[in-house]
């Protein structure tokens, strides 16, 4: 391909090249006229005669030759233009030689490999050509696509929104961020970075820095809209990413990079050791209060993964100091992380504000409760007080640290301190969510099959508090399941209540008292993850029943349930319990069908009266695959 040649006739393709052909054949004899066409162009081989006589007998059509030739070739230029580099001179000879192929999808990738190679080069008016034409903008690759996003910004906002929404719905990330205690997050981290929505947000940003400050702008935009705590995980992972990728345009412009990069390695290893902590703070100290990104640190700060990585910070200075209350120094520790919990949690009024402060109504109230707090770290028999549980109704720093204390609890196996603690979040449910007590925990919808429980909506302003109550029913559930002897005790003890009922009024399940399985049932009734994480514990229980059905009795006459059949009871009456009674979100009901088919095939086969399948469950049966 000669990018000199700018003499040649005008190929004859689209309409033009219709007319051309209709032109020369009607001036005089045909034969001629494509005589003279193969000669001009070089195509006048006269062994071709031969091999479409061949082909002719072979019962190939002129159609299929001409298209394979056409793709033989068209793949020869596109070779020869990848791996022959020319001067800008003879680069844009070249493309105003074959532009016109844009309009034909046989060819257009021949000006469009062209352009691939140097899209600063690409001229105004094709940029404006593809803008215009959706199926030549699908077929071009993503360097082409960065320089129209560079001149038409709503082109990218059509390309990034989907994505970033995307990552903020994904059920695998969801479930992930709600893990609020786990040995898995290095395993979390490496699964986030290579989510699809986040290689592919990456992939269109490539290293172009006035993209990626959009993108933040839309990932800002998005968190303002719903609070929801996902984009601030994006953010975090977006520009950790960057630093993964040595994307120094970008990592060196980014203002949150110092801040993102000591505390990934806190919630990596799901330690803030010294050192860290001291890397934080020179941070911060860069920064006076005029100048601080308060918006940008806030949405990092919002992520899951970094709240959750501050509260056990806090609880583990609580412990640090709790044998030496009265004397000890390490109380002015609590304050940074305290004042980052703050803007984590305040993240979108931060945003939204022209001049943010950090909200400063409830220092006192935190410092309050962390003082109650101390009292049962050192001596958790110890009952709460109601000046102190009262702070959690209205304190969503207290209710993050009780979070990680409870969850410790259940680490421990210290079911009395439990079981105590349980109860006192049930009764600030409605308080946490920012709804009444008073109104109705869902709304009647009904589908095409089946009468469905939507939840009641949340204010926007608590939807991180939201979140933090479904991850911590989620982080309950799953600490619980994971020790045979908590999911026993709590099995046994169900049990036990079902006998003591049985005299009195045949064994109902209603009113549930046991501390857990009561808290389930209270969120099952208001969040859709209630539902999903009930459901998950009586998976938990139904699998450890089995495995009891499983014990050779000979050999072990002592079984850890004590009244299998009466445990499997239980599990069935909750199943139908919560099929009936709790809220269901639509957008999230395969995760729910799941849950149940799941229970389904952990019911032990033994106890085949209670079993989870349809012909037993007219409640849960909707739930479960026909």
């Amino acid at each position: 391909m000669d990018a000199s040649n700018v003499g040649r006739p005008q190929p004859l393709v689209g309409d033009a090249g219709k007319e051309s052909i209709k032109h020369a054949m009607s001036m005089g004899n045909p034969q001629q006229a494509i005589a003279d066409y193969r000669a001009a162009n070089s195509l006048d081989l006269p062994a071709s005669d031969a091999v479409y006589a061949l082909l002719d007998s072979m019962g190939v059509t002129r159609h299929s030759v001409h298209s394979t030739a056409l793709v033989a070739a068209s793949s020869a230029a596109i070779n020869h233009i990848q791996n022959n580099p020319l001067s800008n001179d003879k680069h844009m000879i070249l493309l105003e030689h074959i532009r016109h192929y844009m309009d034909f999808p046989q060819l257009q990738q021949l000006p469009l490999q062209l352009l691939d190679i140097q899209p600063r080069m690409i001229p105004f008016d094709i940029c404006e050509k593809i803008c215009k034409s959706p199926r030549l903008y699908e077929s071009c690759s993503t360097n082409i696509k960065r320089v129209l996003w560079q001149q038409n910004t709503d082109l990218f906002r059509q390309h990034m929104f989907p994505l970033i929404q995307s990552y903020a719905d994904s059920e695998d990330l969801l479930w992930m961020s709600r893990e609020m205690t786990t040995n898995a997050v290095m395993k979390f981290t490496s699964r986030r970075r290579k989510n699809k929505s986040l290689l592919d947000i990456s992939a269109a940003i490539g290293a172009d820095l006035r993209l990626y400050m959009q993108t933040l702008g839309m990932i800002r935009e998005l968190f303002l809209e719903t609070n929801n705590p996902a984009f601030g995980t994006l953010r975090l992972d977006l520009v950790m990413l960057m630093h993964e990728n040595d994307v120094s345009d970008i990592i060196g412009d980014d203002i949150c990079h110092g801040l993102a990069w000591p505390l990934d390695a806190c919630i990596t290893k799901q330690l803030m050791d010294d050192r860290r902590v001291q890397e934080l703070q020179s941070y911060f100290d860069r920064f006076n209060n005029e100048n601080m990104p308060y918006g940008e640190i806030s949405l990092i700060l919002s992520s899951p993964y970094s709240r959750h990585v501050l509260a056990q910070y806090v609880l583990s200075i609580l412990e640090a100091i709790a044998p030496e209350s009265a004397v000890s120094q390490r109380y002015k520790e609590l304050k940074f992380p305290r004042v980052l919990l703050t803007m984590g949690l305040s993240a979108q009024e931060l945003i939204q504000q022209d001049h943010p402060k950090i909200p400063k109504d409830s220092r006192l109230k935190t410092r309050e409760f962390f003082q109650s707090l101390l009292v049962h770290i050192e001596d958790t028999a110890a009952q709460p007080v109601p000046e102190a549980t009262s702070i959690l109704t209205i304190n969503g720093i207290a209710r993050q640290v009780l979070y990680t204390f409870v969850l410790k609890l259940a680490a421990n196996q210290n079911m009395d301190a439990l079981n105590t603690w349980l109860s006192v979040i049930g009764d600030f449910l409605h308080s946490a969510l920012g709804i009444s007590s008073e109104t109705p925990p869902y709304q009647i919808s009904l589908d095409a099959q089946t009468e469905s429980r939507i939840p009641q909506a949340i204010p926007v302003s608590h939807n991180i508090d939201a979140f933090e109550l479904d991850a911590f029913i989620q982080s309950i559930v799953s600490c619980i399941c994971s020790n045979h002897r908590a999911t026993a005790t709590i099995l046994n003890d169900m049990c036990l209540d079902l006998d003591l009922r049985s005299d009195v009024d045949g064994g109902t399940m209603e009113p549930i008292k046991l501390p857990l399985v009561k808290l389930l049932d209270q969120v099952g009734r208001l969040r859709h993850c209630g539902h999903e994480q009930m459901i998950a514990f009586l998976t938990g229980c139904a699998s450890f029943i089995s495995a009891e059905y499983g014990v050779d009795s000979a050999s072990s006459p002592q079984t850890t349930i004590e009244a299998k059949e009466n445990a499997v009871y239980c599990v069935y009456k909750l199943c139908e319990h919560a099929a009936a009674n709790y809220v269901v979100d639509p957008a999230h009901i395969d995760v729910l069908k799941e849950q149940y088919n799941k229970l389904s095939l952990a019911c032990p086969s033994q106890a085949f009266k209670y079993q989870i399948v349809s012909s037993n469950c007219p409640n849960a049966s909707k739930f479960l695959l026909q």
